[in-house]
């Protein structure tokens, strides 16, 4: 996940490993954390793939590094980003993924998001069906176990309610979509 994390991050601008640290924890600090531990190893691995072009430059006493998306980092980039829901895959990496999909023709972004969207109502049924089972086994037993349960149920219900929300959201989602694509050229 970091690796594409990181891709995205450099699509349109040379960045060093701590600008794209700093830009994953703005973007999508709130649902995914990078070290500098993981995130350097990240940048050479997607270097000498091809990924990632690299230059130094002298910044005073320091030589920078800084990391820029090739084509083919684009295209692996942007691959990644179209492939259908990956269930494997937490919650959080879902949202850290959706954060990118301006880069995605409107098509592709509206299916996904549906995708998400289903998935996330089965997991809610699911949560349903083990708070059916657990207020049958004893309520006073099974406190916590319930109030985190009630918890994953209220994030599924608000996530469901933010999907609605953004897919109905389609004028303003082709318009800047379309911004995008034309700044980019």
């Amino acid at each position: 996940m970091l690796e594409y994390l990181a891709l995205g991050m450099v699509l349109y601008e040379p960045l060093t490993g701590y600008d794209v640290k700093k830009e994953i924890e703005a973007g999508v600090g709130n649902f995914y954390t990078a070290s500098y531990g993981s995130l350097y190893p990240a940048l050479k691995k997607l270097t000498s793939k091809g990924y990632l072009s690299m230059t130094e430059q002298q910044q005073g006493s320091r030589l920078k590094k800084y990391y820029k998306s090739t084509d083919l980092g684009k295209a692996e980039f942007l691959e990644w980003l179209s492939a259908p829901l990956d269930q494997s895959l937490s919650i959080a990496s879902h949202m850290a993924r959706i954060y990118f999909y301006d880069e995605l023709p409107v098509s592709t972004r509206k299916r996904l998001l549906k995708e998400y969207e289903a998935y996330y109502q089965q997991l809610l049924q699911k949560y349903h069906k083990m708070e059916k089972r657990l207020a049958k086994i004893a309520m006073n037993d099974e406190y916590y176990e319930m109030s985190t349960l009630y918890l994953g149920i209220q994030h599924l219900q608000d996530n469901i309610r933010w999907l609605k929300f953004i897919r109905k959201q389609n004028h303003f989602q082709d318009l800047f979509g379309k911004i995008r694509q034309e700044s980019s050229k």
